[in-house]
């Protein structure tokens, strides 16, 4: 809110009636202890500093009152009116009737006593009614405090104020220091909010308290019952105080595991690099994109709905959320993107929001899929012990291209995902892929074909994409070294192990041009 001019800012809020800033001062004093929560009220209402002589609406006080009570309860304002019958309770005349009238108080005439009590009595409360006058500034409100003498050692109390419904132990607090003072020295007192027998006149409460007293004698001081009395209503505010400090503490750590517990969930719907980087603050949730080279994984399982005929509901469900988990782990571990599932197929890709560079992203896509392969095969032999007759066969399929990547969407809802034709592409090698078959893309096989044995089949053209598309079929993961001379070549010729066609045709053509590179550098020497 715009700092104001006080008076002005008071007249917003309610010209009927305004109370005056020592009354907002002496508050915001006795809350001192309570930490910064007056002021914070007061700077809601643009107010920085209050001024003694000036006038505030009532409702700056009321909203500082209701703000530590919710926090801290009915102690809270009980404490806060002792500390203010110190500061803004004449004592006066009082102390006056109290002097002239301490024989009689003293005496065991009871018709003396009682005569002298009810005295001071009405002297509270006149005094009690020059106070509320005198800080209330209003023309229309019958604001004042008044009484009626029950019996001879019990009184009932009017008292109409800018009260509200809360407010009642503020007034509460105010009697405990006037009665500690100049009552708790020669009579016990009981103080009863009388809730059936308040009023509500224009919104504001006219509260009635019943004082039973009953005669006693004390050897301490009056000053030593008031510092009895403020001790334990400190004590009892210390332990509201730590109380709603605990309560804090145990609510910062639900709301600290249920966010925990959220971003979990959460984190089920995102890719794993992208949950890390929205819980850091690290990602960008505007609608934006960027072009990058990608090596991108399609896989699904072919017969799907053949197979899916076949079982119970129960049972698809529960095979195929075993398929996922188990592929899914394996992508993460790879450090793959998921983008998404789609019915049966996967969907996963390298190189952002991380890459390890073009090379090892593609690299780490074909490991992936070759412990995916791996994988299926211990799934099948489990699946068909629980009576599972066709367990899932999958195909995969992997190209990689440049891709447009990022936030897609609309400012209501974002999905983080990859398209173009290259992510088609990698879609159309998976559809053609046997059961239980990988095929790669030329763009994939240049960085892998040290670590697979690959075949290659025949070539096609794709809508989007003008160059020729060249397959590779990946037959099994090479055993051999990346790199080889001819002897190498040679020893391993000669292993236990068969060689697969594609295997030595993949040597030969090693060969080949190492014989090549022979010769010229010879024809160059």
């Amino acid at each position: 809110m715009k700092k104001t001019d006080v008076k002005d800012q008071a007249k917003t809020l309610d010209n009927r009636i305004l109370i005056t800033g020592k009354s907002i001062q002496g508050t915001i004093e006795t809350m001192a202890s309570l930490g910064d929560i007056g002021k914070q009220v007061l700077r809601t209402y643009g107010i920085e500093k209050v001024i003694d002589t000036e006038f505030y609406s009532y409702e700056i006080r009321s909203q500082i009152h209701k703000a530590v009570y919710d926090r801290f309860g009915e102690i809270a304002l009980l404490a806060i009116g002792f500390r203010s019958g110190e500061l803004i309770f004449d004592h006066t005349a009082l102390a006056q009737v109290y002097k002239r009238e301490l024989k009689n108080i003293e005496s065991q005439n009871d018709e003396k006593k009682n005569e002298a009590l009810k005295l001071l009595f009405q002297t509270y409360v006149t005094e009690g009614d020059k106070v509320i006058k005198r800080l209330n500034k209003e023309s229309n409100f019958n604001f004042g405090n008044s009484f009626i003498h029950v019996s001879k050692n019990s009184f009932k109390l009017r008292s109409y104020s800018t009260w509200l419904s809360y407010q009642s132990h503020f007034l509460i607090g105010i009697l405990e220091y006037v009665f500690s003072l100049f009552f708790a020295r020669h009579w016990q007192y009981q103080i009863k909010y009388q809730e059936s027998e308040t009023e509500i006149i224009e919104g504001f409460y006219a509260y009635c308290m019943t004082i039973d007293f009953k005669p006693y004698n004390s050897s301490s001081s009056a000053e030593s019952l008031v510092n009895q009395r403020r001790n334990e209503i400190k004590d009892r505010l210390l332990q509201a105080v730590l109380n709603e400090a605990e309560a804090q503490k145990e609510n910062v750590q639900r709301q600290k595991e249920k966010v925990e517990e959220l971003s979990q969930q959460i984190g089920k719907y995102i890719p794993p690099q992208i949950h890390h980087a929205l819980v850091s603050g690290e990602y960008d949730t505007s609608i934006t994109t960027r072009r990058r080279k990608l090596t991108v994984f399609f896989s699904d399982i072919k017969n799907f709905t053949t197979t899916s005929e076949m079982l119970q509901p129960e049972d698809l469900t529960k095979y195929l959320n075993e398929y996922f988990s188990e592929m899914t782990e394996i992508a993460i571990n790879c450090g793959g993107t998921i983008d998404k599932y789609i019915g049966d197929a996967m969907m996963v890709f390298f190189g952002d929001p991380e890459t390890k560079g073009e090379r090892d992203d593609a690299r780490a896509c074909v490991e992936m899929s070759l412990q995916m392969q791996d994988r299926m095969k211990f799934l099948k032999t489990k699946w068909e012990r629980e009576g599972f007759a066709n367990p899932f066969q999958i195909r995969m399929g992997i190209n990689t291209g440049y891709c447009n990547v990022g936030n897609f969407g609309s400012n209501q809802r974002l999905t983080y995902t990859i398209i173009g034709a290259e992510v088609n592409l990698a879609q159309r090698l998976e559809s053609s892929a046997e059961a239980n078959g990988i095929l790669i893309s030329y763009e994939t096989f240049a960085h892998v074909q040290d670590m697979v044995n690959a075949q290659q089949l025949e070539s096609f053209q794709m809508k989007g994409i003008s160059r020729e598309i060249k397959i590779f079929k990946i037959n099994n993961r090479r055993k051999a070294s990346p790199r080889k001379d001819v002897k190498d070549a040679v020893e391993d010729s000669t292993s236990t192990e068969p060689y697969s066609l594609e295997s030595l045709a993949t040597e030969i053509d090693l060969l080949k041009k190492k014989i090549a590179a022979l010769e010229e550098t010879s024809t160059n020497n």
